[in-house]
């Protein structure tokens, strides 16, 4: 059979399954499960499977996911988040559109100790959601600026899809951290750029109140924001100076977290409890997405159909930006359905070989990736930040007005990958000062 018959049958396969509300991860995992038996009769490709699953997870780089997870949980559920909203908005209430700014700048501040859009977007939105409409924010508006601000987690370090895109890519976590930041702080200024100038255009969409505080009052409020900025700093100083890598730097942030939680009584036994529950949730999901993905990664490897895509692609007329843009439009068609995690982890091994035969730099890709993962975040008909917005509000936010007003957050996204590809510098500039 021609190994594009096959290589359509397992997409089709996978569709099917995923269409029927099959989870990602048994997805991924039954359709291994077929291939092994179909393409090696016995119990030989059952083996490799299951070999292939257990050996990545065997991974040490993994370490760190549960321990960033547990970080932002901690995090969210002390109050160095609010604490953090509250200077942000003191800085920015006067400005047209003010406060959907300080839940931007908000998000990605947070985003440099949460690593999860889930995460991101629920903190963002606990936050600046119900003082948006107290205020009479226009409510697509609000909402597409919370989807928007916690997809920036999946881009700022520390990443969890960064994490997992190396680990698969053999590619340094901490030059991945290092490439995310700058196209991280580039995205946070475009989306406060369309906000300023929509305000501008029209008032009507976020109305502007009377509440000021002087400059006393301004830098006053910075005390409040030293205990995440601390963690912060300690993560990123820890990582980029080589004191430790970004495993261990997870686990020394995580601490520093928990104890300058407990020193300002911000954390009790239930919300640790709480923190420690969701953590073990979000790591097994992530953990077991991780098994399907190898092991389906194994089987279109060992198929041949990875070798024979690799082969055809580079055949073709066309230019490796060409290429590239044709990746790009894909992911960006699949994160409208779904997870990041479960798109990284499917197309990574299928894409890894055409990346390497186009000489194509991985750690520039995987930042093109992860930027198109935020736009597939807040893309309809499933972008997942969108219905978790939606969530927290669901009697102030339909879900029409959602979905018009992401659009033009999707187009910065765009824009952001378009000038990456332009500029790879934008990407590869931080990450060549710390090698």
């Amino acid at each position: 059979m021609e190994w594009y018959i096959v290589l359509s049958i397992l997409v089709v396969s996978l569709s099917f399954f995923l269409f029927l509300g099959l989870p990602v991860a048994f997805s991924l995992g039954f359709l291994s499960i077929i291939c092994a038996l179909v393409f090696w009769p016995g119990t030989t490709g059952l083996y490799g499977v299951a070999l292939a699953g257990y050996g990545h997870m065997g991974n040490y780089t993994l370490v760190c996911v549960p321990l960033f997870i547990l970080m932002a949980q901690l995090v969210m559920h002390s109050r160095m988040g609010t604490d953090s909203y509250e200077v942000a908005d003191r800085f920015l209430r006067r400005l047209p559109g003010g406060l959907g700014m300080t839940s931007a700048v908000f998000g990605a501040i947070f985003g440099a100790v949460c690593g999860a859009s889930t995460a991101g977007t629920a903190t963002v939105g606990l936050l600046s959601l119900p003082e948006m409409i107290k205020r009479e924010y226009q409510a697509g508006m609000s909402g597409a600026i919370v989807a928007f601000s916690g997809a920036l987690s999946i881009l700022i370090p520390p990443s969890v899809i960064l994490i997992l895109y190396g680990t698969l890519a053999n590619e340094s976590i901490g030059a991945l951290f290092a490439g995310g930041i700058i196209p991280g702080i580039l995205m946070t200024v475009l989306a406060l750029a369309y906000i300023f100038i929509r305000v501008l255009i029209d008032p009507d969409v976020a109305p502007r109140d009377d509440v000021r505080f002087t400059w006393k009052e301004k830098f006053a409020s910075l005390s409040k924001v030293w205990s995440l900025l601390t963690v912060i700093f300690i993560l990123l100083f820890t990582i980029y100076t080589g004191v430790a890598t970004p495993t261990e730097a997870s686990a020394i942030a995580c601490l520093a977290v928990f104890i300058i939680a407990f020193v300002k009584k911000t954390l009790d036994v239930k919300t640790t409890r709480k923190a420690l529950l969701h953590t073990v949730k979000t790591t097994a999901m992530i953990g077991w997405i991780i098994i399907g993905a190898t092991s389906f990664g194994y089987v279109i490897i060992y198929s041949g159909c990875a070798a024979e895509l690799t082969d055809f692609v580079v055949s073709l007329p066309l230019p490796t930006t060409a290429v590239v843009m044709i990746l790009m439009l894909g992911f960006l068609i699949m994160g409208m359905f779904l997870d990041p995690a479960a798109i990284v982890m499917m197309t990574t091994p299928i894409i890894l070989p055409i990346l390497t035969a186009l000489e194509i730099d991985t750690l520039w890709f995987g930042i093109l990736m992860a930027v198109n993962m935020c736009a597939g975040n807040i893309s309809p008909p499933m972008g997942l930040n969108l219905y978790i917005v939606k969530g927290l509000v669901p009697d102030k936010i339909k879900l029409a007005e959602l979905f018009k007003a992401a659009v033009p957050f999707i187009i910065l996204d765009i824009v952001t990958i378009g000038l990456i590809m332009i500029f790879p510098e934008i990407v590869t500039w931080l990450p060549s000062l710390i090698v």
